[in-house]
């Protein structure tokens, strides 16, 4: 489980200020038993961050995206214990091309009451023009 911000700020710059972070990055496809290294890694970023307080809001009331509820899917057990409980997700296809600039893929929930947002995402590159919303 790692804590630290810093490389998570500069691939996600878009989404605001992150602090409290709770994260994994790692080979989805390598069992450990492999023989032979892929070739093309694929290296999966998921999480949780808290955002400063009432930023969720002012993101999720932008006319720019259409929000839906949404539940994160494929959570790692690891990562359960640090999800706010009873969080009312919400995402939206058209946030997530901002975040990742249609760059890589990434799915990005957030909880309005409580400001937080879940990332899960293969493969996070730093998008140069990223910029809070």
């Amino acid at each position: 489980m790692r804590r630290d911000v810093e490389p998570l700020q500069r691939r996600f710059a878009a989404v605001g200020r992150l602090s409290d972070p709770h994260w994994l990055g790692y080979n989805p496809n390598d069992s450990g038993r492999e023989s032979i290294p892929d070739q093309d890694p694929r290296i999966r970023v998921v999480g949780v961050a808290r955002l400063p307080a009432g930023t969720v809001n002012s993101i999720v009331s932008a006319t720019d995206y259409a929000f839906e509820p949404s539940t994160p899917s494929q959570l790692p057990e690891e990562l359960a214990e640090f999800l706010p409980k009873n969080a009312e997700w919400v995402s939206s296809a058209d946030y997530d091309d901002h975040i990742t600039n249609s760059h890589y893929p990434g799915r990005f929930h957030l909880a309005p009451a409580t400001d937080w947002v879940y990332f899960d995402t293969v493969n996070p590159e730093i998008v140069d023009g990223s910029h809070p919303q």
